[in-house]
């Protein structure tokens, strides 16, 4: 869902809402269904779903003027948040916030690389959280890197992979400690 101050600006901000809210929540990596896998480490497997989701675009200066096709200039963010679910329920929350590191036209599609993003996020749920960090994501498939964890998941590292779909994304995360 839109913030307060996205609902109240004109139509292209609202579509670089919705197109920017599909790239970062690609960003994505954490969920309490374990399961081994052949090579002892851990896989964790989850949804983040879009609906409910909520965003906010930052443009930082140089400003969009009003009546322009909107431009991503470089330190620009979008912040997220997003449910993350399994096949039981809701089990946690997606929290992001990625910075555009070049100048770039927003584009039409669902894509936020044009900016190439570095995007950093947060994966809470009741038995930890799995930190996870990203480049270029938005893409259909992206792949990042987790960092580090809390509670069940203290001194995790691995890497992840989030495939978006039409109703959230499909996250595999591998942990390799």
């Amino acid at each position: 869902m839109l913030n307060t101050a996205l609902k109240h600006r004109p139509r292209r901000w609202t579509a670089l809402a919705a197109l920017a809210a599909a790239g970062v929540t690609s960003v994505a990596v954490a969920a309490p269904v374990v399961a081994q896998s052949a090579n002892s480490g851990r896989t964790i497997r989850f949804h983040e779903i879009n609906k409910g989701s909520r965003f906010a675009y930052i443009d930082n200066p140089p400003r969009n003027s009003k009546h322009s096709r909107p431009v991503f200039s470089a330190g620009d963010q979008i912040v997220i948040g997003t449910t993350l679910a399994n096949a039981s329920g809701k089990i946690g929350e997606l929290r992001a916030t990625c910075t555009m590191t070049k100048t770039a036209p927003a584009p039409r599609g669902n894509s936020i690389n044009a900016g190439h993003p570095y995007c950093a996020g947060a994966f809470v749920t009741k038995k930890g959280t799995l930190f996870a960090q990203a480049v270029d994501a938005g893409a259909k498939t992206t792949r990042g890197a987790i960092v580090g964890g809390t509670g069940a998941y203290v001194g995790a590292q691995g890497t992840f992979t989030s495939t978006a779909t039409k109703t959230g994304n499909n996250d595999v995360v591998k942990l390799s400690r």
